[in-house]
């Protein structure tokens, strides 16, 4: 008796796996492409408050690869055929239930082996938030660092932070971002 579709195991989301030109060479299932370190790309949205904090995230105690490390709160993969604004989209709507309204494209990182061969698109994106105590919302281990505060955190304590995080910060200048936007 053949399965009905909905009882169907859901297939695996694909990646394109590119050369060094940014050539697309091969589609494969993400897992896959980040075990074997293929070329690839992912989004990163760096999330600002009015008063130019950024948001990171603590990476759950279970979680596989440096838990507890200091770390952005949204990146996954760009799919096979999708555009990287449209990956950054669905990405800041699936981790944070946010619509991205002005989101902007910051820079773009080739992809290194210290980076597991991840083309990185990073976004930024500047919101109103609502108060928190302190900073931090203690549910999700999100904490909104200030300039000072991350300037400490990168400059001192280096072993709570990802590596990714590690090459984002040192690749561009983030006290730059911080400045209000209009």
């Amino acid at each position: 008796m053949p399965q009905s579709l909905s009882s169907a195991a859901p297939s695996p989301q694909l990646v394109e796996i590119l050369d060094a030109s940014r050539r697309v060479v091969a589609v494969l299932p993400v897992a896959e492409a980040a075990r074997q370190k293929l070329r690839h790309r992912i989004v990163v949205v760096l999330l600002f408050d009015d008063n130019g904090r950024l948001t990171l995230r603590r990476r759950p105690e279970a979680a596989s690869g440096r838990p507890g490390r200091w770390d952005v709160p949204v990146r996954g993969p760009v799919l096979a055929g999708e555009a990287v604004h449209d990956a950054a989209t669905r990405w800041l709507l699936a981790e944070l239930g946010l619509h991205a309204e002005r989101l902007r494209p910051v820079l773009d990182l080739p992809a290194l082996p210290e980076n597991n061969n991840e083309y990185l698109h990073v976004f930024s994106l500047t919101r109103p938030e609502p108060p928190l105590v302190g900073g931090q919302d203690r549910e999700a281990g999100d904490y909104r660092f200030s300039a000072e505060e991350l300037g400490c955190l990168l400059r001192d304590f280096r072993e709570l932070v990802s590596p990714r995080f590690l090459l984002l910060a040192e690749a561009i200048n983030l006290k730059g971002l911080w400045r209000r936007r209009p």
